[in-house]
């Protein structure tokens, strides 16, 4: 069974690890391939190095006897889903609805009435993932990601679509 629960600072190695995996998996058709296997680990290891966790910020972790799975939404001050990233060997299974359905009680818990996030267009399944869990897309644009001009999209949730998210 699957838990999930408030990151801890001694979990940023595996975080790391899956966004890895993940971005090599999931974005192989949106990023070039070179990118994704002679620079990501260490693009996304200084990423998080970077990083300065603040107190209205929510960074959860699924486990199952392992991380397999992360959620990090930064609160400054309206919430941007930055990080949905599921093992790749575990994916299907409901964890990454799991992550966003604690993600979204998380913000309700804050007084938050929405949240957003921007995906890469030709990231088709994530664009239907996000869709049954109540996202609204919303405009397009060209965004730099490491370097790489990407077209993206922002999908929102309302306060509505965010209490449906949290009930389910």
């Amino acid at each position: 069974m699957v838990t999930i629960r408030q990151a801890k600072p001694s979990d940023l190695p595996d975080i790391v690890a899956i966004h890895i995996q993940s971005w090599q998996d999931a974005y192989a058709n949106v990023l070039p391939a070179e990118f994704l296997t002679d620079s990501i680990a260490r693009v996304l290891e200084k990423h998080w190095e970077k990083i300065e966790i603040q107190p209205n910020d929510i960074l959860l972790v699924a486990e199952e006897g392992s991380i397999v799975g992360f959620a990090a939404v930064w609160c400054r001050p309206h919430p941007f889903i930055d990080n949905l990233h599921v093992k790749p060997s575990q994916r299907s299974r409901k964890i990454g609805s799991a992550l966003m359905n604690a993600v979204a009680r998380e913000l309700i818990h804050k007084g938050q009435q929405s949240a957003y996030l921007w995906l890469f267009e030709r990231n088709t399944s994530a664009m239907r993932f996000y869709g049954r869990l109540g996202g609204i897309p919303k405009e397009h644009a060209i965004k730099n990601v490491f370097g790489h001009d990407v077209p993206s999209r922002k999908i929102e949730w309302d306060g509505r679509s965010l209490a449906n998210l949290a009930s389910a």
